[in-house]
């Protein structure tokens, strides 16, 4: 992880009434012609298509750095702590295997995500996204810390790798 900041724990409850307040914070939630109903135990903590679009974003600016050997704009397009900390010769080195193998992510901009944990923080400033896009012939993972600058979400950290499909167990 790059510049990766623990989130504190919270509970399910709290994470789904703090995102639905920055999402509607930001202008980003859906409007309503009376007050919201309370979240319910099933509904997501993260609105999806929302973290498909932060995903996709960083997805397209790495895969622009994979093709050109460029990570000016990854480093630029993300939040200060993470641009100090990561120039783009850093960023480069980072990011070898994932270019040397020529793993095309322009993919991950038409094959929707498969979120496995979405975290908010009690504070609301940091979201964690992690999960894989389920692309051919490897599936892509990633593990992404955003922190908000006013009513942006910018990247504060990020890991991302290739896998192969991994088979479902025979059912019994």
């Amino acid at each position: 992880m790059i510049c990766a900041k623990p989130l504190s724990g919270m509970g399910p409850r709290a994470l789904c009434r703090a995102f639905t307040l920055a999402l509607v914070l930001t202008g980003t939630g859906a409007q309503a012609q009376d007050a919201p109903a309370p979240p319910s135990e099933t509904a997501p903590l993260i609105e999806p298509s929302y973290a498909t679009a932060l995903i996709r974003d960083v997805l397209a600016a790495v895969n622009h750095g994979n093709w050109t050997g460029n990570y000016t704009v990854l480093r630029d397009h993300a939040a200060p702590d993470f641009a100090a900390a990561n120039d783009p010769t850093r960023l480069a080195g980072l990011f070898t295997t994932l270019r040397t193998e020529r793993l095309d992510l322009l993919q991950a901009m038409v094959v929707d995500p498969v979120i496995l944990q979405s975290d908010l923080s009690e504070t609301g400033q940091e979201l964690r996204l992690t999960g894989y896009v389920p692309l051919q012939p490897r599936h892509v993972s990633f593990d992404l810390i955003f922190a908000r600058e006013g009513r942006r979400w910018l990247l504060l950290g990020i890991s991302v790798g290739a896998f192969d499909p991994i088979d479902p167990p025979p059912e019994p």
